[in-house]
């Protein structure tokens, strides 16, 4: 009879691990807490579905006036311009106006050569811009205190005042030390 002896202790491979895994925990906890990216686009969904709620009765979102304003104060714009002007794709801006031109809210017309268009409002978008107007000041106003809570929506980017620092022991160094993960790693 041939007895079998379990070891219930662990090699170091699996103790680095462990401890690796209970880093990458610390670690994406404090990332999730206090990373700025995640608050400032919280914040920016917060701020836009605000404004979208408040525009949504004359069928009308932030980023369609956002580019109504735009292209009211230069006049006439090329789609590419407003695009960088307003930091957005050129997919979502040809998307946006081609809804905004059913809507006769602005008109396309060519440009210098073939090659070029040229934004601008129709009478129609400029109504709309100025029945809006007082929503907006509302908005605006209001923005940065949260009603229903009574709290400043800005409170959303808060940090904690002293972040922890997580401390890697030596095996944890050596675990994470040996190549760098690329993003790219992630799209293979």
């Amino acid at each position: 009879m041939v007895s079998t002896v379990v070891s219930t202790q662990k090699t170091p491979l699996q103790t680095a691990q462990k401890s690796a895994k209970e880093t990458a925990q610390k670690i994406a906890q404090q990332m999730s807490q206090e990373c700025v990216a995640r608050r400032l686009r919280q914040v920016n969904r917060t701020i836009t579905r605000l404004y979208d709620e408040a525009l949504r009765p004359h069928g009308l979102t932030v980023n369609q006036l956002n580019i109504l304003a735009v292209i009211i104060s230069e006049k006439q714009i090329r789609p590419g311009q407003l695009g960088q002007s307003l930091g957005m794709e050129k997919s979502t801006v040809s998307r946006t106006v081609d809804r905004m031109v059913r809507k006769d809210w602005i008109k396309v017309t060519p440009g210098e050569d073939s090659r070029t268009q040229l934004l601008s409002v129709t009478p129609k978008g400029r109504k709309l811009l100025l029945s809006v107007t007082p929503i907006w000041d509302n908005l605006q106003a209001g923005v940065l205190t949260d009603t229903s809570s009574g709290h400043n929506i800005l409170q959303l980017l808060g940090l904690e005042d002293d972040p922890k620092e997580i401390e890697l022991d030596q095996n944890e160094t050596a675990f994470y030390s040996e190549e760098p993960v690329s993003a790219d790693d992630f799209y293979l």
